[in-house]
């Protein structure tokens, strides 16, 4: 039997800077953890093919399987494999493949693994080595991150910045916290509960108070102003409970109000950020699937566009004021966390997955590190101001997403859910769960983004199969 194993990581690096961490030659030794119960006997001095080879054993109670590796395979900054030349396994292949992206001038890196290994009593211990794999790499690309990152000062001018950020416990705010303080910025998180906040982002984050609906609590105000950048997430879930007019009203005032206080804090103050980076959504443009949209387009007339326009119109004031603001219209995020792709996963799993509503229209999906990165992209490119399209370069429609989701997953697509029956199970909501219209990004790429994810297939293999 042979089986396959696949993880990837991302790093705030050139990825020819990952690639020289990967040639250091105690990379093998650094990257073991003693927990494995690995013996480290011998290792190569080069990624290169050559006579050298990497000898260790690994425990197993009383037993104890002596391994050789070689390296087959070299291609500089973008390709090396280690293959098992003797050991436990009749095949052992594993790849390390290195890509870059994000924004040209700070680029950023992924690092995929890809074992494919074999075994004739595979099918009785295979759980047992993937889990073993998942803990060795957890481990890995832990210690990788700290390495490749430690004392490095970002290309962009983020480093050492003050950056603050509101919603930095949801799902796009941890990653960009994550990716700020790889970048050697200093953080601060705007947030409603600080101890709650604090044990999530750690303590290379500073956490502080700030409430919408309680505006005079809490010195959230000096230490806005005194930040360099401000990454504005925060807003009320739009799907977390039924649309009723008490919610409706959170959901827009917990954006306009929410955006009102910064904007009102910062216009006041005689310090001020440089840049302004707010959320906003592609629910701007409405849900007429026959539209093909970009940032120059109207807003539609319902709801969510009404929300979306008043929140960008208080964070544009602070053009006004000498601040450089920046709109992102998020779309459809894929994550395994929340969202979207996470609610949908279990009718899938069980087989009864398919189409959420009517099958015509678009899905403007897009990964989490793809929308994450292009949040820190506009705090350092200078060029960035007014609205952008945060959403992936190939939007699909809502029947073409449920096939790639049950290709991932290996399962079928044959539920249709109609608007009528999701809007019984999830309310007003449910108007939207079809989708909207084809979005364009080619103002983001023309501003220098590279998508880690341009196809629907590629950011489902990465986020279903790790």
């Amino acid at each position: 039997m042979r089986a396959r194993f696949k993880r990837e990581c991302f790093f705030s690096v050139s990825k020819q800077e990952l690639f020289a961490f990967h040639e250091r030659d105690d990379v093998f030794s650094l990257l073991t953890p003693a927990s494995a119960n690995i013996e480290v006997q011998s290792t190569a001095s080069t990624l290169a093919p050559s006579d050298e080879v990497v000898r260790f054993a690994v425990k197993f109670g009383p037993l104890r399987f002596r391994f050789e590796n070689v390296h087959t395979v070299y291609e500089p900054f973008d390709l090396f494999v280690d293959e098992q030349r003797r050991g436990l396994f009749t095949l052992w292949r594993h790849e390390h493949r290195f890509r870059e992206a994000a924004w040209e001038g700070d680029p950023a890196s992924m690092l995929t693994d890809e074992i494919v290994y074999a075994h004739p009593l595979l099918p009785f211990f295979n759980l047992f080595v993937r889990h073993r794999l998942r803990k060795l790499f957890e481990y890995r690309h832990r210690v990788t991150v700290r390495e490749v990152h430690g004392g490095r000062e970002s290309k962009s001018g983020i480093a050492g910045r003050r950056v603050v950020v509101t919603g930095a416990t949801g799902l796009i705010g941890k990653r960009i916290v994550q990716i700020l303080v790889e970048k050697g910025s200093t953080v601060i998180a705007l947030v409603r509960d600080v101890e709650k906040a604090r044990k999530l982002l750690g303590d290379r984050v500073t956490c502080v108070h700030w409430d919408f609906s309680k505006p005079d609590e809490g010195d959230w105000r000096r230490h806005l102003c005194e930040a360099e950048g401000v990454i504005h997430l925060a807003g009320t879930p739009l799907f977390e409970r039924r649309w009723n007019a008490s919610f409706k009203r959170e959901m827009e005032e917990s954006r306009t109000l929410g955006t009102r206080q910064l904007v009102d804090a910062i216009a006041a103050s005689e310090k001020k950020p440089r840049v302004f980076v707010s959320a906003s959504a592609l629910g701007y443009y409405g849900a007429d699937p026959n539209r093909v949209v970009e940032e120059t387009e109207p807003p539609a007339e319902d709801l969510l566009a009404r929300i979306c326009v008043n929140w960008e119109g208080e964070a544009a004031k602070l053009d006004a004021h000498g601040v450089r603001a920046v709109q992102m219209r998020i779309g459809i995020v894929l994550s395994r966390e929340s969202g979207a792709l996470k609610e949908f996963l279990p009718l899938f799993r069980f087989g009864m997955g398919g189409t959420m509503g009517d099958p015509r229209y678009y899905i403007n999906w897009i990964h989490l590190e793809d929308v994450a990165r292009m949040f820190t992209m506009a705090l350092g490119n200078q060029e960035m101001r007014g609205p952008y399209n945060a959403a992936g370069p190939r939007p699909v429609t809502n029947a073409e997403f449920a096939r790639g989701i049950a290709r991932a997953l290996g399962r079928p697509a044959l539920m249709r859910y109609p608007v009528p029956v999701l809007k019984i199970i999830i309310g007003e909501a449910g108007e939207y769960a079809s989708g909207g219209p084809r979005v364009q990004v080619e103002k983001i790429r023309d501003a220098g983004y590279r998508f880690f994810f341009s196809e629907l297939d590629q950011a489902l293999s990465s986020l279903l199969e790790a």
